[in-house]
C-alpha cells in the first residue's frame, strides 16, 4: 500500500499517525507484501512529508510487511544523507526496509525555497550517488574515496517511482526495479512501461525487468457502496486543495460540512472513469486488477486506497485481500501469480 498520512482539519498529528499505524496493522495482519510512504510537501491533508522517520515508527509497530518510502524524492535531499537514513533501518529491521525513490513533484514556489531542492535533470546523477554510497557500504566492499557509510550493512533494495517515461528509462538503464504512478499519471503508462522495456539493462541488481503499477482503489461490499465513498473523497479532497492557503482549521471544517455539490459530483463521476482508479465491489475490484495486470504485464500491484479515514482505509484492504483470495482459489495453477501490495 501507499500511504501519504492523511490529516482532517481538526485532527491532531498524533492522531492521524495513529491511523496510519492501524492500517499498516491491518495490512500486516491480511499478508501484503509492502507498506509505502509517500513524500509530500506544501498538501493540505497529507502528513506524509519524512518518510524515514514513519518506517521506523511503523516498522516498530508491525511484525512482518516490509516498510519504506514512495518515495524519497531524491532532488529534495542529499544522496548521503539518505542512504545512511535507509542503512541505519535496514540495519535495525533486517529484510523489512524498502528505498523508493522519484523526482522532485510539484510544489509552490515558498515551498520549493524552503526546500531548496535540486532541479528534475539532477535526479540521475544522485540516484547514481545515492545507489553507490549504498553498494560501497556492503560488507567486504571498500568504499569509494573518504566517504563511508554510517551503519553500513546489507542496503536495502532501491526502486525507482516514475510518472513519465523519462523516469522508467532511468531506472531501466541502472537495472533498478519500477513503480509506474498510474494512480496519478495513468496516461503515461503505456509509453513508460514500454520505455522501461526497451531500455532495460541487467547490469544493476534485476537480471531481468520488474515493474510494478500503482493504483488507487475503493473497494466495497456494493458498487453502490463504493461509489458513494469515493465521492465522499472526491468532495475531501477537492475542497481542501480549493480552500485559501490561510483558511484556520475551523474555517476548512466548516467547509466539509455541506453535502456534495453538482460540481464535485460531476468530478466525481469523470474520476470514477480514470484509468488509474478502481472502484467497486470486491468482485468487481477483484476483475478489475486482473485486467489491470494484462493490460500493463505488471510483476507487481500497489493499492493506493482513496480514502482519509483510517478505518475506510483498512477496510478497503480487507475487501481487496478477500477478493483476490477468492480469485486464486479458482485460477489454474499455470496462471501467472497476481502480488497485491498494500
Amino acid at each position: 500500500m501507499l500511504d501519504v498520512v492523511p490529516q482532517l482539519p481538526g485532527q491532531s498529528a498524533a492522531a492521524a499517525l495513529r491511523e496510519t499505524a492501524e492500517v499498516a496493522l491491518a495490512a500486516d495482519d491480511l499478508g501484503y507484501r509492502r507498506f509505502w510512504i509517500g513524500e509530500q510537501h506544501g498538501v493540505r491533508g497529507v502528513g506524509g512529508a519524512a518518510p524515514a522517520v514513519l518506517a521506523a515508527v511503523l516498522a516498530a509497530r508491525t511484525d512482518r510487511i516490509r516498510l519504506g518510502a514512495g518515495g524519497i524524492l531524491l532532488t529534495n535531499h542529499q544522496p548521503l544523507v539518505v542512504a545512511e537514513q535507509f542503512a541505519a533501518l535496514a540495519a535495525a529491521y533486517p529484510g523489512r526496509i524498502d528505498l523508493g525513490v522519484a523526482e522532485q513533484s510539484t510544489v509552490t514556489p515558498s515551498t520549493a525555497a524552503a526546500l531548496a531542492g535540486g532541479a528534475r535533470d539532477t535526479f540521475p546523477q544522485r540516484l547514481d550517488d545515492l545507489c553507490g554510497f549504498l553498494r560501497d557500504g556492503t560488507p567486504g566492499r571498500a568504499p569509494v574515496g573518504d566517504v563511508r557509510l554510517s551503519l553500513a550493512g546489507q542496503p536495502p533494495p532501491v526502486f525507482v517511482l516514475a510518472d513519465r517515461p523519462a523516469s522508467a528509462m532511468t531506472a531501466a538503464a541502472r537495472g533498478l526495479p519500477v513503480f509506474l504512478a498510474h494512480h496519478c499519471a495513468a496516461e503515461t503508462t503505456p509509453a513508460a512501461m514500454a520505455a522501461y522495456r526497451e531500455h532495460f539493462e541487467p547490469t544493476g541488481p534485476k537480471t531481468r525487468p520488474y515493474i510494478a503499477a500503482t493504483v488507487g482503489v475503493v473497494a466495497a461490499d456494493s458498487d453502490e457502496e463504493a461509489v458513494i465513498r469515493f465521492a465522499e473523497y472526491v468532495r475531501v479532497q477537492t475542497r481542501l486543495a480549493a480552500a485559501g492557503p490561510r483558511a484556520t482549521p475551523g474555517e476548512l471544517m466548516a467547509l466539509l460540512e455541506p453535502p456534495l455539490t453538482g460540481r464535485e459530483r460531476g468530478r466525481a463521476e469523470r474520476l470514477l472513469d480514470y484509468p488509474g482508479h478502481i472502484v467497486g465491489s470486491r468482485a468487481t475490484v477483484a476483475a478489475a486488477l486482473g485486467e489491470l495486470v494484462v493490460e500493463t504485464t505488471a510483476d507487481e500491484i500497489m493499492l493506493v486506497p482513496l480514502a482519509f479515514d483510517g478505518l475506510i482505509r483498512s477496510s478497503i484492504l480487507r475487501n481487496v485481500a478477500a477478493a483476490l483470495t477468492r480469485v486464486v482459489r479458482t485460477v489454474p495453477r499455470s496462471a501467472p501469480p497476481l502480488i497485491a501490495t498494500a
